[in-house]
């Protein structure tokens, strides 16, 4: 019987490392063809690690004489130790900004090259490889909170050189099935409600009140990322991000008022929750 599992064992610490090794080649060959890589590049060097160890179990239940086991056991320890030295480099230069949507189908990574202070966004198309989407406009100073106000919409929340706090959004989804580019600023038009806080878009701007204070923002504020969401800006500074809710509906081409939610997040590097509003009716005509 414990032979039998030492074979199971030797099998499956094969099987994994000749997994995980093809897994390397193919990365290197989709990066090749179609410029993808890691969306984050820690993953290189942890699958070599996960190699390192299923060669190194296997070959340690294979041999039995004391010389070859103390050899296998050194270059495993070289190897882990070099992989682990490589990880730790490559941290110094790249920071990897990465996170996992709540339905696990979507992750936003934002690569920082902390050399230059530049920050990419990458888009995940093959899985757990992406391709670099766009660059951020402004050079990141300190990483915030990434906040998935939706399944397919994340912000991160950062503050610039000057000290900014500026927002990126990441959107994964669409809900107009796809069928053309829509505009978020047409489709919230009208009166909004949520907890302690109400929004009313006209065709002149947004204006939100929130915890009694009032603000109001022109749509050339206004920044828009994928279908989904827009974020109002104001003296360099995010203000807000509207999102459009999982539930939304709208259709541009009957007079029915949307259905569903929209998003309301606020700009701070304190954490703070989304609002969720329900909309209430047209906005008066003044």
């Amino acid at each position: 019987m414990k032979n039998k599992w030492v074979k199971v064992i030797q099998i499956v610490s094969l099987l994994i490392a000749v997994g995980f090794l093809c897994l390397q080649i193919g990365s290197l060959v989709v990066h090749s063809y179609y410029e993808a890589e890691y969306i984050d590049d820690r993953l290189f060097y942890v699958f070599n690690i996960i190699i390192v160890i299923g060669v190194s179990v296997n070959l340690l239940l294979t041999f039995k004489k004391k010389v070859a086991l103390v050899i296998v056991s050194c270059a495993v320890v070289i190897l882990l130790s070099v992989q682990s030295y490589l990880l730790f480099q490559s941290n110094q230069h790249i920071q990897q900004i990465t996170n996992v949507s709540p339905d696990l189908q979507e992750v936003f990574s934002v690569k920082k090259n902390l050399d230059t202070g530049t920050a990419t966004y990458y888009r995940s198309y093959y899985g757990i490889l992406g391709r670099p989407k766009e660059d951020l406009e402004s050079s990141i100073s300190e990483t915030g909170n990434i906040e998935w106000i939706a399944d397919d919409i994340a912000v991160f929340t950062y503050t610039d050189i000057d000290h900014n706090i500026r927002q990126f959004v990441g959107t994964y989804g669409d809900r107009q099935d796809g069928r053309s580019y829509s505009y978020v600023e047409a489709q919230i038009r009208g009166e909004w409600e949520g907890e302690q806080t109400t929004l009313s878009a006209t065709s002149e701007g947004v204006t939100i009140v929130h915890n009694g204070t009032s603000q109001f923002f022109k749509w050339e504020q206004a920044k828009q990322y994928g279908t989904l969401a827009i974020v109002f800006s104001e003296n360099n500074q995010a203000k807000w991000t509207i999102g459009l809710g999982e539930d939304f509906h709208y259709d541009e081409n009957t007079p029915d008022p949307p259905i569903g939610s929209i998003i309301l997040y606020e700009a701070s590097m304190e954490g703070v929750l989304p609002v969720k509003l329900m909309y209430s009716g047209q906005t008066p005509l003044s």
